[in-house]
C-alpha cells in the first residue's frame, strides 16, 4: 500500500547547504519555513532567525498586547500586476484629454468623488457603505496618484522587489516591514508581523525578528491525510518522539525542528479555529461571498481584535491587474472584489472597536502607459496607492500627473516617491524613526497621511 504523505509542508525542511539557502533568501537571515495544515485552505508558517520558544509564543503575544493595547497596526495590501491609474481614478476635470488617451477603453460617466474633480471606476462603488468610493466620501480614504520612483524599471520582478524592500537595488534584502520589526519588534512574538496567505510576503522578511504566515487558523492543527483515531494517535507519539531525539546532521535537525514546531504551533492556534460551537473570529459584517481575499481580511480583522500583539500585516489581493489587453472587461471583473472586501474590512474593524488602531495601505508595483494600445495598456509609471482608515487623511494626497506632459519615455510623470510614503507611514503611524528602515530617509520629503 502506498504511503500517505504527511500534510506538514515537509518539502520546506529538506536539508540545504548554507549557500543554497542564502541564494533563496538573499541577505535575509531566515531559517526554513515551519509549515503545518496545508490542507483545507489553512496553515501557519513561522519564520525566525534563531530557535524560538514556541511553547511561550502566545504568552509573549499576550504580554505585548497587554503592555500596549492601543499600539497602531499597519496593514499593507498588494494589488498585483500594475493597476492603471487613469481608469481607476478618472480626472473628470480633464476628461477630454483622458478620453483621447484611453479612447477605446475609457470609463464613460464615472461616478464623482464627493467634493472632488475626480471620478472613480464604477466597480469601486460596490460593497459595504459604497466600497472604496464610500470610504473616500466618508473622509476615511486618501488617494496617492502618480506614486512610483525616479527612472522606473517597468519589469514586474524588479519593480515589485523595489517596493517590497524599499530599496532601489537588485540584490536580496529583507522587506521594509521586516526591517521595521528588526528595529522595533519583539524577539519573542512571531505574531507581531503576519502575512495572511500560504507564504511569507517579501515585504515581511526580516533579518532577526520572528514573523508568521497564516492563511487561517482553521484546520491548522497537525494531521495526516486519511488517518484518524488510534492510528493517528500512534503516529503522533512517533512524531513527538522524533522531536525529542538528540544529535544528527543538518537534515535530521531540520526534521526534528519541523516535528516540534508543527505540533506545538497547531495546538497554539486551536483556540482561534472554527468549531461546531462557533467561530472565535466571527464577524458581524458581510464580506464578498466565495472570496479568499475577503476571508483573509476577515481573519485578519478578527486576529487584530485578539490579544496577539499584531503590529504589521500583509495581504495580497487576487486577480492580475496586468491589463495589456481587454482592460475594460478585466477591471469590471476584478475591481468589485477589491472594493467589496476592503469596504467590509474597514466596516469590520469599526464593528470590532479596533478601527482607530488600524491603517491600511494599498499599493501596486507600477502604473500603466497613458496611451492605450487599442484594448489595454502596457507597463508604465505613475501608479496609484491609497491609505484608508478612521485616522487616514482623506482626499487627494499627492499631485495627479499631467495628461498632457509626459516623461522622456512617454509615461506619466512620477509625482510622489513610494519611499516618501514609507517614511511617512513609519513616522506618522508607527511612530518610529524612518531612518532605521529606509536608507537615507532624510533625503525624501514627507506627505501627511494621518490625521
Amino acid at each position: 500500500m502506498a504511503r500517505q504523505p504527511l500534510n506538514c509542508g515537509c518539502d520546506d525542511f529538506r536539508a540545504t547547504s548554507e549557500s543554497t539557502r542564502r541564494r533563496f533568501v538573499g541577505d535575509s537571515q531566515l531559517t526554513r519555513r515551519q509549515v503545518l495544515g496545508w490542507g483545507a485552505g489553512a496553515g501557519l508558517s513561522l519564520y525566525a532567525a534563531r530557535a524560538l520558544p514556541i511553547g511561550r509564543a502566545l504568552e509573549a503575544a499576550a504580554a505585548e498586547a497587554a503592555a500596549a493595547p492601543d499600539a497602531p497596526v499597519l496593514v499593507a495590501v498588494f494589488l498585483p500586476g500594475g493597476l492603471d491609474l487613469l481608469d481607476s481614478l478618472i480626472p473628470a476635470n480633464d476628461y477630454g484629454a483622458y478620453a483621447d488617451l484611453h479612447g477605446n477603453i475609457r470609463v464613460d460617466k464615472p461616478p464623482l468623488l464627493r467634493g472632488s474633480a475626480l471620478g472613480i471606476h464604477p466597480s469601486l462603488t460596490q460593497g459595504v457603505g459604497g466600497g472604496i468610493k464610500g470610504l473616500y466620501d466618508a473622509g476615511k480614504l486618501g488617494f496617492l496618484p502618480g506614486i512610483d520612483y525616479p527612472n522606473p524599471n517597468l519589469s514586474h520582478f524588479h519593480s515589485r522587489h523595489f517596493w517590497e524592500t524599499g530599496l532601489i537595488v537588485d540584490s536580496g534584502s529583507p522587506g521594509w516591514l521586516g526591517r521595521w520589526l528588526d528595529a522595533n519588534g519583539n524577539a519573542g512574538n512571531p505574531l507581531q508581523g503576519m502575512s495572511l496567505g500560504y507564504g511569507l510576503s517579501p515585504v515581511m522578511r526580516s533579518r532577526s525578528a520572528p514573523v508568521a504566515s497564516a492563511s487561517s487558523p482553521d484546520n491548522a492543527g497537525f494531521h495526516i491525510r486519511d488517518t484518524y483515531g488510534a492510528p493517528f494517535d500512534e503516529a503522533m507519539q512517533t512524531w513527538e518522539a522524533l522531536a525529542r531525539t538528540r544529535g544528527g546532521g543538518p537534515g535530521l535537525k531540520a526534521a526534528k525542528h519541523a516535528a516540534r514546531l508543527a505540533k506545538q504551533v497547531g495546538d497554539l492556534l486551536e483556540p482561534y479555529a472554527k468549531t461546531k460551537d462557533g467561530d472565535p473570529l466571527a464577524s458581524s459584517v458581510a464580506y464578498p461571498a466565495d472570496s479568499t481575499f475577503g476571508n483573509r481580511l476577515r481573519t485578519l480583522a478578527g486576529l487584530i481584535e485578539k490579544p496577539l500583539g499584531i503590529r504589521v500585516a500583509t495581504v495580497d489581493a487576487p486577480n492580475d491587474f496586468d491589463t495589456h489587453s481587454n482592460q475594460r472587461n478585466a477591471l469590471n471583473q476584478a475591481l468589485p472584489e477589491i472594493s467589496q472586501a476592503l469596504g467590509a474590512f474597514q466596516a469590520d474593524l469599526e464593528a470590532r472597536g479596533v478601527a482607530d488602531r488600524v491603517l491600511t495601505f494599498v499599493w501596486s508595483e507600477f502604473g500603466r502607459r497613458p496611451h492605450d494600445n487599442d484594448s489595454g495598456t502596457d507597463h508604465g509609471a505613475g501608479g496609484l496607492a491609497w491609505v484608508q482608515g478612521t485616522r487616514a487623511r482623506s482626499g487627494l494626497l499627492s499631485e495627479y500627473p499631467s495628461l498632457r506632459e509626459f516623461d522622456d519615455d512617454d509615461n506619466l510623470k512620477v509625482t510622489v516617491d513610494f519611499r516618501t510614503v514609507y517614511a511617512s507611514l513609519i513616522e506618522q503611524w508607527l511612530g518610529t524613526d524612518a531612518g532605521a528602515v529606509i536608507p537615507n530617509a532624510g533625503a525624501f520629503s514627507r506627505v501627511k497621511l494621518v490625521r
